[in-house]
């Protein structure tokens, strides 16, 4: 009903002045532009003074000049297009008004003056200004942001900025969408088209920046890819698939880390850690063996002390049981590689000796990798990840890669 008496004032004002109606419609039509338009100014206004005066005073030079017919209008259009282009482009803004100066005033020796106008619209333009600054952050978008999809960037408009032509960005409760410096207002639903995943703004992780106990809520064949991409060997625990083979000698860990890792696995007491620990120290296997007699505990000692190839890539122990995640453990600890598993036993042992590990769970919490397709629920709010894509939180920072799965 609004919608309806809106247009049938309109066509009243039409009737008793068509000019006016015409202005009166256009207003109308493009009252959430002007409206989007008007913020950009506000923001503008907010950050810089300098931009606004010498554009307004560009137009108005233009406006004002002595020249007519097809000089002054095009005096008119340069000085119209700084002044719209203010709150998109300040850099280009204030240049173009510079010149449109230069150009407007009747002086003489007029090529100097043009020649002065000119160095001076370069020095304004290579001068800071207000403007995007922009980058991928290791924390996750949200807020008064402009995206520029094409390159996987967000920005903030500050001092010390460059010009965007094409950016879409949200300023309040509006959200803006500008291509070659023209914005327009468009809703919500648009705005997210055109910005996308949020996980394509956010920086790729370094094998570095995985450390501790990190939740994977991903199915194991993609862990499996992802952890391929970032390490030269993965050592996998559990009801994982990988290739099988003997990993490693326990000749080749240092006497205390051997210790400790068959001391948490086999339960030992510290009368038996610290005997198997003087024992690697000596380096006889058949010393081993002959304690193993007495003491029957030492013959998985004896078992791993020779063979292991240290094969690399993603790798899993032949051996059953606990000898099989003594040898694992110890193989990651000899290649600092690391842990992949679906047990949070052998989680907590990996982080106990300063390893990385991968916990396999269906829940993305504290340190987690997770891959899409998912919509995730942070402090920071909702996070949708892409097919292909995965989300990494990784102390206290967010990053994101195509996991080639």
């Amino acid at each position: 009903m609004r919608r309806v008496l809106t247009a049938a004032l309109l066509v009243a004002v039409f009737i008793l002045n068509p000019p006016v109606g015409v202005v009166a419609a256009f207003l109308y039509l493009s009252r959430r532009h002007a409206a989007a338009y008007a913020a950009l100014w506000r923001r503008l206004l907010n950050c810089e003074f300098t931009t606004p005066l010498i554009t307004f005073g560009g137009f108005l030079v233009g406006m004002l000049s002595p020249y007519s017919g097809a000089a002054k209008a095009l005096l008119i259009s340069i000085g119209a297009v700084s002044l719209y282009l203010a709150p998109v482009a300040p850099r280009t803004s204030r240049a173009a008004s510079l010149v449109l100066i230069g150009l407007a005033v009747e002086a003489p020796l007029k090529p100097l003056v043009v020649a002065a106008a000119g160095a001076a619209a370069v020095a304004a333009y290579r001068s800071s200004a207000c403007g995007y600054i922009c980058q991928k952050a290791s924390a996750l978008p949200f807020g008064e942001l402009a995206y520029v999809p094409a390159v996987g960037v967000f920005c903030v408009f500050e001092k010390g900025g460059r010009d965007l032509w094409s950016v879409v960005l949200q300023i309040g409760r509006r959200y803006v969408k500008c291509v070659y410096g023209i914005c327009r207002s468009v809703d919500k639903e648009d705005f997210q088209k055109a910005v996308g995943n949020v996980d394509g703004y956010l920086p790729e992780p370094s094998a570095e920046d995985f450390r501790g106990v990190i939740h994977m809520a991903a199915p194991p064949q993609a862990a499996v890819k992802i952890l391929g991409k970032y390490f030269d060997a993965v050592v996998v625990v559990g009801d994982v698939e990988a290739p099988q083979s003997r990993l490693v000698s326990v000749t080749m860990a240092r006497p205390e880390v051997a210790a400790q890792v068959f001391g948490a696995v086999f339960r030992l007491s510290s009368e038996q850690a610290a005997l198997l620990r003087e024992l690697l120290a000596r380096g006889s296997r058949d010393e081993v063996l002959a304690w193993a007699l007495k003491y029957p505990w030492l013959r998985p000692v004896a078992e791993l002390w020779e063979d292991g190839g240290e094969p690399m890539g993603v790798v899993k122990s032949a051996l059953p049981g606990s000898l099989g995640v003594v040898e694992s453990l110890l193989y990651a600890h000899v290649k600092s590689a690391p842990v992949l598993t679906d047990r949070g036993d052998v989680a907590a042992l990996a982080e106990s000796l300063g390893l990385t590990a991968f916990l396999l769970s269906g829940t993305p919490r504290g340190n987690f990798v997770a891959v899409g397709p998912a919509r995730l629920e942070t402090p920071e709010g909702v996070v949708e990840v892409g097919p292909g894509r995965f989300l990494a939180h990784l102390g206290g920072m967010y990053f994101a890669g195509n996991g080639n799965f």
